[in-house]
């Protein structure tokens, strides 16, 4: 049994052309995503932080340890 269809419509919905700029489109995506990961490692490798400095039992005005007596 074939169903009618309006005027100037298709008849079978899904087409395999377009498949095919989705593709690309994916694909291209795809690609420029990974383009920037890779740029980030690389600039992050390139300028790389300089160290913490320690001064004494501190990092960043926090305390490494605990205190005695502090429970």
């Amino acid at each position: 049994m074939q169903r009618s269809s309006l005027l100037g419509c298709t008849p079978n919905p899904t087409r395999n052309d377009d498949v095919k700029p989705v593709l690309w489109l994916g694909a291209l995506i795809f690609l420029a995503s990974l383009v920037g990961c890779i740029a980030t490692i690389v600039l992050a490798w390139r300028h790389a932080d300089a160290p913490v400095e320690t001064a004494g039992a501190r990092v960043m005005k926090v305390p490494t340890g605990h205190q005695a007596g502090a429970r």
